[in-house]
């Protein structure tokens, strides 16, 4: 499974970013940014429209959301150690389940807003914004563990050569 996964995800990369597994990476991950960008804007909406538990659920998928895009850039460009980048991992792949979680409710409200003659425009945008956010975390999640060591290799691949460029200072001797 991991060796076919990491083929897919060389075979995606060397068709969309010329081979290179960060520029697939980064391009997935501002994608994923851009989509945040529009359930923040449709929480806001949700939450000035319906009352009580759609709306805490929209302001609390947005925080979450909004969290997970700052420290993952930060994660991303600035702290890529093992650790940081197996957490940024964890917390993609729990924001993944929690927005297929979400659609899933969202789906059963569509369904019981349709049965009292309400309006579910909202919800069917909403619940397929869930859906497309859930796909591109997981999708980003697996693509980030198929290329996790080439990341964390040319991390440390360039503190080598710093390494190697210093030299220590000689000793002055006084005769």
């Amino acid at each position: 499974m991991g060796t076919a996964l990491s083929s897919a995800t060389t075979s995606l990369s060397v068709a969309l970013c010329d081979g290179s597994s960060r520029k697939l990476i980064a391009g997935w991950w501002y994608f994923i940014l851009f989509i945040s960008i529009v359930q923040i804007f449709i929480a806001l909406y949700t939450m000035s429209s319906r009352g009580g538990t759609e709306a805490f659920v929209s302001l609390w998928s947005s925080i979450v959301l909004l969290v997970l895009c700052v420290g993952g850039t930060v994660i991303m460009r600035k702290f890529q150690s093992s650790v940081a980048v197996g957490f940024f991992m964890g917390s993609v792949v729990a924001a993944s389940q929690m927005f297929l979680l979400m659609f899933l409710i969202l789906f059963g409200y569509i369904e019981d807003r349709l049965e009292n003659d309400l309006p579910v425009d909202g919800e069917r945008l909403n619940s397929f914004v869930c859906l497309v956010q859930s796909i591109l975390l997981g999708s980003f999640a697996a693509i980030l563990a198929a290329h996790r060591s080439e990341i964390l290799d040319q991390k440390i691949s360039v503190e080598e050569e710093d390494d190697v460029a210093y030299e220590a200072p000689k000793r002055l001797s006084v005769v």
